[in-house]
């Protein structure tokens, strides 16, 4: 989704882009079509395991996060986890150890983990949301995205067109503002 796969512009033209933009924020979106928080054996990539490499698709070192330190961190995995036989379990527990990676990457950003919006793997991102928050993460926050996307503002039954990704963007962009300041 937030590669921005099937829209005009790809990445220009995907929510990520135009919250940054409208946020008047230097931004950039670390997204790859296809990509799923769990590792598995068919070789795709796992953000979950890839989120701290300089090149997730080589063998690279860790990037260095003392050079960029993000303000916000918007996360929306689980849609191609579902086809590749992840559990609930390995979900939630994938998306706890992510959340953990990215604290400890911005220390001070705040975390927006979106309810895909397909709605999969919902209960187990909310949970790891809340063990976060009831670890003492008081920048971590669960986004509802239920509603969002119309199906004029899909490209297929999955993919947000570029309207879609402007939906998106007019619902995202005032709840990372407001937590912002």
């Amino acid at each position: 989704m937030t590669v921005g796969t099937t829209t005009s512009q790809n990445a220009r033209t995907a929510y990520g882009w135009l919250i940054g933009e409208r946020l008047g924020a230097d931004h950039t979106q670390i997204a790859q079509g296809g990509a799923a928080l769990v590792d598995t054996a068919d070789d795709r990539m796992s953000l979950e395991q890839q989120f701290t490499k300089l090149n997730p698709n080589a063998a690279t070192p860790d990037w260095d996060f003392s050079r960029y330190q993000a303000n916000a961190v918007v996360i929306n995995l689980g849609t191609n986890d579902v086809g590749r036989g992840v559990t609930s379990a390995q979900f939630q527990a994938a998306y706890s150890s992510l959340l953990r990676k990215v604290r400890a990457a911005y220390p001070n950003a705040w975390i927006f983990a979106l309810e895909t919006f397909r709605g999969r793997f919902v209960p187990e991102t909310q949970a790891a949301v809340n063990a976060a928050l009831s670890g003492g993460d008081a920048r971590v926050s669960f986004v509802d995205t239920t509603g969002w996307l119309a199906a004029d503002e899909l490209s297929d039954s999955v993919h947000p067109n570029d309207k879609g990704h402007g939906a998106i963007a007019d619902r995202l962009a005032p709840i990372i503002s407001a937590k912002l300041g």
